[in-house]
Protein backbone atom coordinates (compact mmCIF):
# COMPACT_ATOMS: atom_id res chain seq x y z
CA UNK A 1 0.00 0.00 0.00
CA UNK A 2 1.12 3.54 -0.74
CA UNK A 3 0.43 6.33 1.71
CA UNK A 4 0.42 10.10 1.34
CA UNK A 5 0.46 12.16 4.53
CA UNK A 6 -0.58 9.05 6.43
CA UNK A 7 -3.58 8.29 4.20
CA UNK A 8 -3.85 5.47 1.62
CA UNK A 9 -2.99 6.65 -1.88
CA UNK A 10 -4.70 4.86 -4.76
CA UNK A 11 -4.87 6.23 -8.25
CA UNK A 12 -5.79 5.90 -11.89
CA UNK A 13 -4.48 7.88 -14.79
CA UNK A 14 -2.92 7.38 -18.17
CA UNK A 15 0.23 7.03 -20.23
CA UNK A 16 1.56 10.06 -22.10
CA UNK A 17 4.65 8.34 -23.42
CA UNK A 18 5.74 11.20 -25.70
CA UNK A 19 6.08 14.11 -23.25
CA UNK A 20 9.88 14.26 -23.43
CA UNK A 21 10.35 13.21 -27.06
CA UNK A 22 7.64 12.75 -29.69
CA UNK A 23 7.25 10.65 -32.83
CA UNK A 24 3.82 11.83 -33.96
CA UNK A 25 4.48 15.37 -35.20
CA UNK A 26 7.35 16.44 -37.51
CA UNK A 27 9.20 13.16 -37.04
CA UNK A 28 11.25 12.58 -33.89
CA UNK A 29 11.30 15.91 -32.09
CA UNK A 30 10.56 17.61 -28.79
CA UNK A 31 6.84 18.34 -28.32
CA UNK A 32 5.80 21.96 -27.96
CA UNK A 33 5.03 23.34 -24.52
CA UNK A 34 1.44 23.89 -25.65
CA UNK A 35 1.00 20.17 -26.33
CA UNK A 36 2.64 19.18 -23.04
CA UNK A 37 0.44 21.53 -21.05
CA UNK A 38 -2.72 20.59 -22.95
CA UNK A 39 -2.17 16.86 -22.41
CA UNK A 40 -1.48 17.22 -18.69
CA UNK A 41 -4.53 19.44 -18.28
CA UNK A 42 -6.66 16.89 -20.17
CA UNK A 43 -5.41 14.10 -17.90
CA UNK A 44 -6.47 16.16 -14.88
CA UNK A 45 -9.89 16.84 -16.40
CA UNK A 46 -10.26 13.05 -16.64
CA UNK A 47 -9.53 12.83 -12.87
CA UNK A 48 -6.03 11.40 -13.31
CA UNK A 49 -3.62 11.80 -10.43
CA UNK A 50 -0.68 9.88 -11.95
CA UNK A 51 0.82 9.91 -15.45
CA UNK A 52 3.42 7.48 -16.77
CA UNK A 53 5.76 8.73 -19.50
CA UNK A 54 8.54 6.71 -21.12
CA UNK A 55 10.39 9.62 -22.73
CA UNK A 56 10.77 11.63 -19.55
CA UNK A 57 13.51 9.10 -18.77
CA UNK A 58 14.18 6.95 -21.83
CA UNK A 59 15.87 8.95 -24.57
CA UNK A 60 18.80 7.32 -26.38
CA UNK A 61 20.20 7.13 -29.89
CA UNK A 62 18.86 10.18 -31.74
CA UNK A 63 20.01 13.78 -32.20
CA UNK A 64 17.36 15.31 -29.89
CA UNK A 65 17.75 12.51 -27.31
CA UNK A 66 19.28 12.88 -23.84
CA UNK A 67 22.03 10.49 -24.94
CA UNK A 68 22.55 10.81 -28.73
CA UNK A 69 25.49 8.42 -28.73
CA UNK A 70 27.82 6.52 -26.39
CA UNK A 71 29.36 8.87 -23.86
CA UNK A 72 27.41 11.88 -25.21
CA UNK A 73 24.77 13.81 -23.25
CA UNK A 74 22.58 16.55 -24.70
CA UNK A 75 21.53 19.09 -22.09
CA UNK A 76 18.98 20.67 -24.48
CA UNK A 77 16.98 17.42 -24.39
CA UNK A 78 16.00 18.13 -20.79
CA UNK A 79 14.01 21.27 -21.71
CA UNK A 80 10.63 19.56 -22.37
CA UNK A 81 11.21 17.24 -19.41
CA UNK A 82 11.89 20.18 -17.09
CA UNK A 83 8.69 21.84 -18.27
CA UNK A 84 6.62 18.65 -17.95
CA UNK A 85 7.73 18.00 -14.37
CA UNK A 86 7.03 21.59 -13.34
CA UNK A 87 3.58 21.64 -14.95
CA UNK A 88 2.69 18.21 -13.58
CA UNK A 89 3.61 19.54 -10.15
CA UNK A 90 1.32 22.55 -10.66
CA UNK A 91 -1.57 20.31 -11.73
CA UNK A 92 -1.16 17.98 -8.76
CA UNK A 93 -0.04 15.07 -10.92
CA UNK A 94 2.56 12.45 -9.99
CA UNK A 95 4.89 10.88 -12.56
CA UNK A 96 6.19 7.36 -13.18
CA UNK A 97 9.33 7.45 -15.34
CA UNK A 98 10.98 4.42 -17.00
CA UNK A 99 14.74 4.66 -17.56
CA UNK A 100 15.11 2.22 -20.46
CA UNK A 101 12.94 0.06 -22.69
CA UNK A 102 12.69 -3.52 -23.90
CA UNK A 103 11.91 -2.29 -27.39
CA UNK A 104 14.00 -0.41 -29.93
CA UNK A 105 11.45 2.34 -30.46
CA UNK A 106 12.27 5.86 -31.66
CA UNK A 107 13.34 6.88 -28.15
CA UNK A 108 15.76 3.98 -27.76
CA UNK A 109 16.15 1.47 -24.98
CA UNK A 110 18.53 -1.20 -23.80
CA UNK A 111 18.94 -2.60 -27.36
CA UNK A 112 20.47 0.80 -28.18
CA UNK A 113 23.00 0.45 -25.37
CA UNK A 114 23.73 -3.16 -26.36
CA UNK A 115 24.39 -2.09 -29.97
CA UNK A 116 26.73 0.70 -28.88
CA UNK A 117 28.72 -1.79 -26.83
CA UNK A 118 28.84 -4.39 -29.59
CA UNK A 119 27.01 -7.04 -27.58
CA UNK A 120 26.06 -10.09 -29.68
CA UNK A 121 22.86 -10.71 -27.75
CA UNK A 122 20.93 -7.61 -26.57
CA UNK A 123 19.96 -9.45 -23.39
CA UNK A 124 23.62 -9.50 -22.40
CA UNK A 125 22.68 -6.00 -21.22
CA UNK A 126 21.63 -7.64 -17.96
CA UNK A 127 24.95 -9.35 -17.27
CA UNK A 128 27.67 -7.46 -19.13
CA UNK A 129 29.66 -5.21 -16.74
CA UNK A 130 30.06 -2.43 -19.32
CA UNK A 131 26.32 -2.44 -20.03
CA UNK A 132 25.50 -2.24 -16.35
CA UNK A 133 27.95 0.63 -15.91
CA UNK A 134 26.40 2.43 -18.91
CA UNK A 135 22.88 2.07 -17.44
CA UNK A 136 24.06 3.46 -14.10
CA UNK A 137 25.83 6.40 -15.72
CA UNK A 138 22.79 7.24 -17.85
CA UNK A 139 20.50 7.03 -14.82
CA UNK A 140 22.86 9.21 -12.80
CA UNK A 141 22.84 11.88 -15.50
CA UNK A 142 19.03 11.92 -15.58
CA UNK A 143 18.36 11.81 -11.84
CA UNK A 144 20.99 14.45 -11.04
CA UNK A 145 19.69 16.96 -13.59
CA UNK A 146 18.49 20.16 -11.91
CA UNK A 147 15.20 21.56 -13.12
CA UNK A 148 15.50 25.33 -13.67
CA UNK A 149 11.76 25.80 -13.06
CA UNK A 150 11.77 24.25 -9.59
CA UNK A 151 15.41 24.43 -8.53
CA UNK A 152 15.22 20.73 -7.67
CA UNK A 153 17.20 17.83 -9.03
CA UNK A 154 14.89 15.21 -10.47
CA UNK A 155 15.90 12.79 -7.72
CA UNK A 156 14.70 15.26 -5.07
CA UNK A 157 11.36 16.20 -6.62
CA UNK A 158 8.33 14.36 -5.15
CA UNK A 159 6.48 14.97 -8.41
CA UNK A 160 8.40 11.92 -9.64
CA UNK A 161 6.76 9.28 -7.48
CA UNK A 162 8.65 6.37 -9.05
CA UNK A 163 11.64 5.59 -11.23
CA UNK A 164 10.87 2.50 -13.28
CA UNK A 165 13.92 0.39 -14.07
CA UNK A 166 12.55 0.09 -17.59
CA UNK A 167 9.47 -0.49 -19.71
CA UNK A 168 8.38 -4.10 -20.23
CA UNK A 169 11.75 -5.63 -19.38
CA UNK A 170 10.95 -9.25 -20.21
CA UNK A 171 14.41 -10.71 -19.68
CA UNK A 172 15.46 -9.22 -16.33
CA UNK A 173 17.54 -11.32 -13.96
CA UNK A 174 17.09 -11.14 -10.22
CA UNK A 175 20.73 -10.04 -9.83
CA UNK A 176 20.21 -7.16 -12.27
CA UNK A 177 17.02 -6.01 -10.55
CA UNK A 178 18.72 -6.16 -7.15
CA UNK A 179 21.78 -4.25 -8.33
CA UNK A 180 19.97 -1.53 -10.28
CA UNK A 181 17.17 -1.20 -7.76
CA UNK A 182 19.73 -0.70 -5.00
CA UNK A 183 21.67 1.79 -7.11
CA UNK A 184 18.62 3.93 -7.85
CA UNK A 185 17.34 3.53 -4.31
CA UNK A 186 20.59 4.94 -2.96
CA UNK A 187 20.67 7.72 -5.56
CA UNK A 188 17.05 8.73 -4.92
CA UNK A 189 16.14 7.37 -1.47
CA UNK A 190 12.94 9.42 -1.17
CA UNK A 191 11.41 8.13 -4.41
CA UNK A 192 9.96 4.71 -5.17
CA UNK A 193 11.35 2.00 -7.45
CA UNK A 194 9.07 0.14 -9.88
CA UNK A 195 9.63 -2.49 -12.55
CA UNK A 196 7.64 -4.99 -14.59
CA UNK A 197 7.40 -7.07 -17.73
CA UNK A 198 5.17 -7.08 -20.79
CA UNK A 199 2.63 -9.69 -19.67
CA UNK A 200 2.20 -11.30 -16.27
CA UNK A 201 3.97 -10.77 -12.97
CA UNK A 202 7.75 -10.72 -13.18
CA UNK A 203 9.34 -13.05 -10.64
CA UNK A 204 12.53 -10.99 -10.28
CA UNK A 205 10.48 -7.86 -9.56
CA UNK A 206 8.26 -9.74 -7.16
CA UNK A 207 11.07 -11.20 -5.09
CA UNK A 208 13.62 -8.36 -5.07
CA UNK A 209 13.79 -6.39 -1.80
CA UNK A 210 14.85 -3.34 -3.85
CA UNK A 211 11.50 -3.04 -5.68
CA UNK A 212 8.52 -1.17 -4.27
CA UNK A 213 6.00 -1.37 -7.15
CA UNK A 214 5.39 -4.30 -9.51
CA UNK A 215 4.06 -3.11 -12.88
CA UNK A 216 1.91 -5.44 -15.02
CA UNK A 217 0.51 -4.66 -18.51
CA UNK A 218 -2.77 -5.84 -20.07
CA UNK A 219 -3.92 -5.97 -23.67
CA UNK A 220 -6.88 -6.29 -23.48
CA UNK A 221 -7.91 -5.18 -20.00
CA UNK A 222 -9.05 -8.11 -17.86
CA UNK A 223 -10.39 -7.62 -14.36
CA UNK A 224 -10.08 -11.34 -13.60
CA UNK A 225 -6.44 -11.42 -14.69
CA UNK A 226 -5.75 -8.22 -12.76
CA UNK A 227 -7.32 -9.68 -9.62
CA UNK A 228 -5.10 -12.76 -9.77
CA UNK A 229 -1.98 -10.65 -10.31
CA UNK A 230 -2.98 -8.28 -7.51
CA UNK A 231 -3.26 -11.12 -5.03
CA UNK A 232 0.15 -12.45 -6.02
CA UNK A 233 1.85 -9.04 -5.80
CA UNK A 234 0.31 -7.83 -2.56
CA UNK A 235 0.85 -11.26 -1.04
CA UNK A 236 4.58 -10.56 -1.27
CA UNK A 237 4.23 -7.13 0.32
CA UNK A 238 4.61 -5.21 -2.95
CA UNK A 239 2.47 -2.46 -4.43
CA UNK A 240 0.44 -3.52 -7.47
CA UNK A 241 0.26 -1.33 -10.57
CA UNK A 242 -1.51 -2.00 -13.86
CA UNK A 243 0.91 0.30 -15.66
CA UNK A 244 -0.71 -0.14 -19.06
CA UNK A 245 -4.13 -1.44 -20.04
CA UNK A 246 -5.85 -1.17 -23.39
CA UNK A 247 -8.17 1.81 -23.02
CA UNK A 248 -10.79 0.34 -25.34
CA UNK A 249 -11.60 -2.69 -23.16
CA UNK A 250 -12.40 -1.14 -19.77
CA UNK A 251 -16.12 -1.13 -18.99
CA UNK A 252 -18.01 0.77 -16.32
CA UNK A 253 -18.46 -2.51 -14.42
CA UNK A 254 -14.71 -3.15 -14.65
CA UNK A 255 -14.02 0.32 -13.25
CA UNK A 256 -16.27 -0.34 -10.28
CA UNK A 257 -14.67 -3.73 -9.58
CA UNK A 258 -11.15 -2.30 -9.70
CA UNK A 259 -12.07 0.63 -7.48
CA UNK A 260 -13.65 -1.75 -4.95
CA UNK A 261 -10.49 -3.88 -4.66
CA UNK A 262 -8.27 -2.17 -2.05
CA UNK A 263 -5.24 -4.16 -3.21
CA UNK A 264 -5.33 -2.46 -6.62
CA UNK A 265 -3.17 0.60 -6.00
CA UNK A 266 -2.90 2.01 -9.53
CA UNK A 267 -4.37 1.61 -13.01
CA UNK A 268 -3.06 3.56 -16.03
CA UNK A 269 -4.69 3.52 -19.47
CA UNK A 270 -2.87 3.35 -22.79
CA UNK A 271 -2.94 6.08 -23.99
CA UNK A 272 -4.07 9.71 -24.04
CA UNK A 273 -3.36 12.31 -26.74
CA UNK A 274 -4.28 15.98 -26.57
CA UNK A 275 -4.77 18.73 -29.11
CA UNK A 276 -2.40 19.39 -31.99
CA UNK A 277 -0.59 22.72 -32.23
CA UNK A 278 -2.63 23.96 -35.18
CA UNK A 279 -6.05 22.28 -35.04
CA UNK A 280 -7.77 19.06 -34.02
CA UNK A 281 -6.10 16.25 -32.10
CA UNK A 282 -2.77 14.49 -32.45
CA UNK A 283 -3.42 11.15 -34.16
CA UNK A 284 -1.81 7.83 -33.29
CA UNK A 285 -2.49 4.52 -34.99
CA UNK A 286 -2.05 1.79 -32.35
CA UNK A 287 -5.80 1.29 -31.77
CA UNK A 288 -5.80 2.46 -28.14
CA UNK A 289 -5.76 6.23 -28.57
CA UNK A 290 -7.98 8.34 -26.30
CA UNK A 291 -9.05 11.89 -27.13
CA UNK A 292 -11.17 13.84 -24.68
CA UNK A 293 -14.18 13.86 -24.73
CA UNK A 294 -14.00 11.33 -27.59
CA UNK A 295 -14.16 11.21 -31.38
CA UNK A 296 -16.77 8.45 -31.57
CA UNK A 297 -19.50 7.02 -29.36
CA UNK A 298 -17.22 4.09 -28.50
CA UNK A 299 -14.34 6.38 -27.54
CA UNK A 300 -16.63 8.57 -25.45
CA UNK A 301 -17.69 5.45 -23.54
CA UNK A 302 -14.03 4.55 -22.98
CA UNK A 303 -13.25 8.08 -21.77
CA UNK A 304 -16.14 8.01 -19.30
CA UNK A 305 -15.12 4.58 -17.93
CA UNK A 306 -11.50 5.65 -17.40
CA UNK A 307 -12.49 8.98 -15.85
CA UNK A 308 -14.95 7.23 -13.53
CA UNK A 309 -12.29 4.76 -12.41
CA UNK A 310 -9.87 7.58 -11.62
CA UNK A 311 -12.51 9.33 -9.54
CA UNK A 312 -13.66 6.23 -7.66
CA UNK A 313 -10.28 4.64 -6.96
CA UNK A 314 -9.00 7.92 -5.55
CA UNK A 315 -11.94 8.20 -3.21
CA UNK A 316 -13.06 11.36 -5.04
CA UNK A 317 -10.28 13.22 -3.24
CA UNK A 318 -9.98 16.90 -3.97
CA UNK A 319 -7.27 17.84 -6.46
CA UNK A 320 -5.87 21.35 -6.70
CA UNK A 321 -7.78 23.67 -8.99
CA UNK A 322 -6.51 23.91 -12.56
CA UNK A 323 -3.98 26.74 -12.65
CA UNK A 324 -4.96 29.92 -14.42
CA UNK A 325 -1.44 31.36 -14.32
CA UNK A 326 0.60 31.65 -17.55
CA UNK A 327 3.21 29.00 -18.38
CA UNK A 328 6.19 28.87 -16.05
CA UNK A 329 9.35 30.79 -16.77
CA UNK A 330 12.90 29.72 -16.06
CA UNK A 331 13.51 31.71 -12.91
CA UNK A 332 15.27 29.23 -10.65
CA UNK A 333 13.45 27.97 -7.57
CA UNK A 334 9.74 28.43 -8.05
CA UNK A 335 7.13 28.86 -5.36
CA UNK A 336 5.53 25.57 -6.42
CA UNK A 337 7.16 24.15 -3.31
CA UNK A 338 4.39 25.80 -1.33
CA UNK A 339 1.79 23.54 -2.97
CA UNK A 340 0.59 20.52 -1.03
CA UNK A 341 2.09 18.43 -3.83
CA UNK A 342 5.45 18.70 -2.09
CA UNK A 343 4.50 15.76 0.16
CA UNK A 344 6.14 12.49 -0.78
CA UNK A 345 4.56 9.08 -1.16
CA UNK A 346 5.74 6.22 0.99
CA UNK A 347 5.14 2.47 0.94
CA UNK A 348 4.16 0.97 4.25
CA UNK A 349 6.64 -1.87 3.83
CA UNK A 350 9.36 0.06 1.99
CA UNK A 351 13.02 -0.62 2.60
CA UNK A 352 13.57 2.47 4.74
CA UNK A 353 10.93 1.37 7.23
CA UNK A 354 12.04 -2.21 7.62
CA UNK A 355 14.07 -3.11 10.71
Amino acid sequence: MLTLQGEPFRFAGTNLYWLGLDENVRGTDHPTYFRIDDALKTARIMNASVVRSHTLGTSLGCAPCIQPGPGEFNNDAFAPIDYTIARARAYGLRLIVPLTDQWGYYHGGYPTTAKWLGLKDPEDFYTNPRAKAAYKEYSRQVLNHRNPYTGLRYKDDPTVMSWELGNELNGMTRDWVDEMGAYLGKLAPRQLISVGRQQGVDTAALTSPEVDIVDVHYYPSSVLTMAAATARVTGRGKVYLAGEHGSDSLTAADALALADDPNVTGVLSWSLFGHADDHGYVRHDDGFTLHYPGDTAAMRTDVLANAALAKMIGGQRRLPALPVTPPLKRTGRHDLDRLHHGHRLTRLTCRAQQP
